[in-house]
């Protein structure tokens, strides 16, 4: 009986094979030459990767110093002095504005254009940052928008948050490259061509358009000066008409109004002719005055027009938005240089044009900077540490399981091949 049940009980013994720590530790022992070896030469591999993909990560805070664009000063006195002052513009670019910007300077056309202009477009590591930009919104990857006030501050503000702009005030950019310095170095610079690209914009937009606007006032202050000068002509000669009715009837001249009339130009045929006499001269001392002021506004954009078609003519000369802004002062010297400073009419286009390069200057090139970094980086984006470690446990698994693989087919090769 004990015999049958031990042959009852073999079978079922080997279908299930039972597998000790002891075995897998001797099956281990025995290759541990290979896994120890493997398992190194991984570590050695993966820090040999590291270090030849390794990258350095630098960061930036640039801030927008100002309104952007920056409002032009009215040279003509046309404001109303009843009318309320308008609120100051809040800082930073406009959420429209900026996306415009940015789809500008993401192409690659602009980018190779700013960097002929600075020379720098054999750096090798401008032209990696080139082959990034051609892939489709990658250089929303180095720029990151900054606002006043997040979701949450919205909702925390309520109705206070209903009157701050929520324009974008600055930006935060980042970079990694092979090396810390370069790393800093294209945070620097894309805060630089940022910049830039911003200034040509705007002033590409607002040049492009200047000298059809300025020909356009000085047609229509041309065509207001010719109505005056007709409407003084017909003042002249009816106050030359009255002085004959004055002189024909010195009594009812000298006679003084009975009544009080309302003067219309119906009923204003009925006063009496020294009045009207005097109305007239009246109305004939603002026309002229109307003439006065359209000459004076008229030579004032003869004066811009040549200003800004010189600026119009760098912009297109230039591709660098810093090169256009910092020429203006060149250009302005040049059109005043033939003209009399003494003049108050040209004195107040030359103040002007001043307060508008000056303005734009500190808002644009000064105040518009870092204000945080670019930081240059002290450590790689990855660490050794964890190469080595995922090389010790990638190692490790591979070369153990490769032992076991290699026990398992000595073990039953035979079996197999019978």
């Amino acid at each position: 009986m004990d015999k049958l049940v031990e042959m009852k009980q073999a079978p079922e013994q080997q279908g299930a094979p039972e597998f000790s720590l002891t075995e897998i530790l001797i099956v281990l022992w025995k290759g541990r030459k290979l896994i120890v070896g493997g398992t190194v030469v991984v570590m050695i591999l993966c820090v040999l990767f590291t270090l030849y993909t390794a990258t350095y990560k630098s960061e930036g805070f640039y801030q927008f110093g100002g309104a952007i664009p920056v409002p032009k000063e009215q040279v003509m006195a046309e404001k109303d002095k009843d009318k309320e002052k308008e609120k100051e513009a809040p800082p930073g670019i406009a959420l429209g504005d900026y996306k415009r910007y940015v789809a500008a300077l993401s192409s690659s056309g602009r980018f190779d254009d700013y960097m002929q202009q600075v020379k720098l477009n054999n750096d090798p590591t401008v032209q990696e940052l080139r082959r990034t930009l051609i892939v489709r919104d990658n250089f929303s990857k180095f720029l990151e928008p900054i606002y006043p006030m997040t979701k949450l501050d919205a909702k925390e503000l309520m109705d206070t948050a209903k009157d701050i702009s929520n324009n974008v005030i600055g930006l935060r950019i980042s970079y990694q490259a092979t090396t810390p310095q370069d790393a800093q170095r294209m945070v620097a610079l894309l805060g630089r061509y940022t910049m830039d690209s911003v200034i040509y914009l705007v002033y590409s937009d607002f040049l492009r358009s200047k000298h059809l606007d300025l020909t356009s006032k000085i047609t229509k202050l041309d065509n207001e000066i010719i109505s005056n000068k007709e409407r003084l002509e017909s003042f002249a000669r009816k106050g030359d008409t009255l002085r004959k009715i004055v002189a024909r009837y010195p009594d009812a001249a000298a006679q003084g109004s009975r009544q009080v009339v309302s003067v219309t130009e119906d009923n204003a045929r009925y006063l009496s002719p020294s009045t009207q006499l005097m109305s007239t001269e009246v109305d004939a001392l603002m026309a002229n005055e109307a003439i006065l002021k359209a000459q004076r506004e008229q030579k004032q954009n003869i004066i811009l027009r040549e200003y800004y078609d010189g600026a119009k003519a760098t912009l297109d000369s230039s591709k660098s938005g810093e090169a256009v802004l910092l020429a203006l002062e060149a250009i302005k010297e040049n059109v005043f240089k033939k003209r009399d400073l003494n003049d108050e009419s040209v004195k107040e286009v030359f103040n002007m044009i001043t307060v508008d390069n000056q303005k734009a200057t500190a808002v644009y090139l000064e105040k518009s900077r870092f204000i945080a970094g670019p930081t240059l980086p002290e450590s790689r984006t990855s660490r050794l540490s964890n190469s080595l470690l995922a090389g010790f446990l990638a190692g490790l698994a591979f070369f153990s399981l490769l032992v076991f693989g290699r026990s398992w087919w000595q073990a039953n090769r035979l079996k197999m091949a019978d």
